[in-house]
């Protein structure tokens, strides 16, 4: 039992490591979905660059981009377009599948080149001194470059700032919701993405303004949700997030407090089952002492009474029609064996009960040191590091839809923030979050032990959207995965909004997952 307890912690520090490892994973991985977009000018003389700018990758083999950026090869047939992957072999031809100069965004499709993951878009409603990094390719970078240096495959630009202000109208003076901020870019930025310190979407760069009595220059980026309304309209369906992101300070301590608290809860899993099973060795004990002293009753009663009719039988009963018959000599000596045979029966009999007794004591002692607790044990062999491959076929609305990896850790915590409460006596998790820009709700479903993910989307009218969002802020139920009564928590939300959640889907995903680390 010792080494068991051993091993079982071993396990648990192991698991806090690989889930603080797969979760410092951000801003560097959302440079790997940035690409460079450009327009060729198809000349007699040959493939002439014409401009460039910058995009990024939210489904596979779909880029948003600026509108302006592709302009002339919407305009005039002579242009092309084609974006260069941060890594690679170069151009991969792209086409326009979707165009807005009214919000400045061209959805584009390409087909090649190397996989490139998705950037996740935050759903999160951003605010004034929050951290922001811009991605892209700005021409500032690139003076005295050739047009064959700017169709190389380069990794993308970055820099840094915070939100200055968050305003309703484009520097166009057309009404759209905006963010100015202090990450600097340049005309090549031009649909690159500005992004949260957690590498998640909250903008699309489409502006750079410059003060008129100073020398103070702003980024100025369409907001997320002006982008999920232009993907939903288009059919794509992105990756989300309605996590708000935790600075590099909160995100140490959430970590710490995590592992923490996955250590002690594991402690104490591991105490009570230790409990669990010394009280039941205790009562297998009693079981089979008590069994055993009403065998020896039972022994010597049937003993007895058999020793005693046998006696009884040796009698020789007499008639008055004859003499009475004197005893026969020749039964005497069998009289002592059969006693013993009877007894040595009865002994046997309550030697086979006896094992009977112990075996039984025995299975039931396995059985109930095997029925454990059998939602922790299915959530514990989901958890670290987990990738899922989307079954399309399984699926209903899944255009534009791709893979997906997270870590889970506990009972059930995706990427250490998201708390998901059991249902059907903890075979399975759910969290139902309400998606704002979106307005519907996404009922999100796990199975650890099939590995099944499965996300479905109910459309929600102004007066439903309306109801859930006030369910939502009365039942209390925060982000995170910590405190007491979260779980609980978490099941009252699910139950309270599931009641909006009428009628079919408009959309059903369904991810096969498995454990990779």
């Amino acid at each position: 039992m010792i080494v068991k307890a051993l091993r079982f912690l071993a396990a648990a520090f192991a698991l806090a490591f690989v889930t603080t490892a797969a979760a410092q994973t951000t801003v560097d991985e959302a440079e790997r979905g940035i690409v460079r977009v450009v327009v060729i000018l198809q000349t007699s003389e040959g493939r002439m660059l014409y401009g460039s700018g910058s995009g990024f990758v939210v489904a596979p083999n779909l880029v948003v981009t600026n509108a302006h950026v592709v302009a002339p090869a919407r305009q005039n047939a002579q242009y092309g377009i084609a974006i260069v992957p941060p890594e690679g072999d170069g151009l991969l031809p792209a086409t326009i599948v979707r165009y807005s100069p009214l919000t400045e965004l061209a959805l584009l499709e390409y087909s090649g080149g190397p996989q490139m993951p998705p950037l996740t878009i935050s759903t999160v409603e951003p605010h004034p001194g929050d951290g922001v990094v811009a991605l892209g390719y700005p021409d500032v970078d690139y003076q005295g470059a050739t047009g064959a240096d700017l169709l190389r495959p380069t990794p993308a630009s970055r820099t840094s700032g915070e939100i200055a202000s968050l305003r309703d109208r484009a520097p166009t003076g057309d009404v759209l919701p905006t963010i100015n901020h202090q990450a600097v870019i340049s005309s090549g930025s031009s649909g690159g993405p500005l992004v949260d310190q957690c590498g998640r979407v909250i903008g699309v760069n489409s502006w750079h303004v410059s003060g008129a009595d100073t020398r103070e220059t702003r980024g100025v980026a369409l907001r997320a949700s002006q982008l999920l309304q232009f993907l939903d309209e288009a059919g794509v369906s992105p990756t989300l997030s309605d996590e708000r992101c935790l600075s590099f300070a909160e995100r140490i301590e959430a970590e710490r407090t995590a592992t923490i608290d996955a250590l002690r809860a594991q402690n104490q899993e591991l105490a009570s089952k230790l409990e669990t099973a010394d009280r039941l060795t205790r009562v297998a004990i009693v079981i089979l002492i008590g069994g055993t002293l009403a065998l020896f009753v039972a022994v010597c009663v049937l003993g007895a009474i058999v020793l005693s009719r046998r006696r009884n039988n040796g009698h020789v009963h007499v008639t008055t029609h004859a003499p009475a018959p004197q005893p026969h000599p020749a039964h005497e000596p069998f009289e002592a064996p059969r006693r013993r045979v009877g007894v040595m029966t009865i002994v046997g009999g309550a030697a086979i009960a006896a094992i009977l007794i112990v075996a039984v004591s025995i299975a039931l002692l396995r059985v109930r040191g095997e029925s454990g607790p059998a939602q922790h044990a299915a959530a514990a062999d989901f958890n670290g590091s987990i990738t899922c491959r989307l079954d399309r076929e399984a699926s209903s609305g899944a255009e534009g839809v791709a893979d997906m990896s997270f870590s889970a850790s506990g009972a059930l915590c995706v990427n250490q923030r998201t708390l998901y409460a059991p249902i059907d006596n903890g075979a399975r998790f759910r969290r139902v979050i309400v998606l704002g820009e979106a307005r519907a709700l996404d009922v999100l479903t796990i199975d650890p032990q099939s590995g099944e993910f499965r996300r479905e989307r109910y459309p929600l009218d102004d007066t439903a959207f309306a109801a859930a969002n006030q369910a939502v802020s009365e039942t209390g139920a925060g982000r995170g995965c910590e405190g007491e009564g979260a779980s609980e928590a978490v099941s009252r939300r699910n139950q309270t909004l599931m009641r909006f959640a009428q009628g079919d889907p408009r959309q059903r995903l369904i991810w096969r997952c498995e454990k990779t680390g």
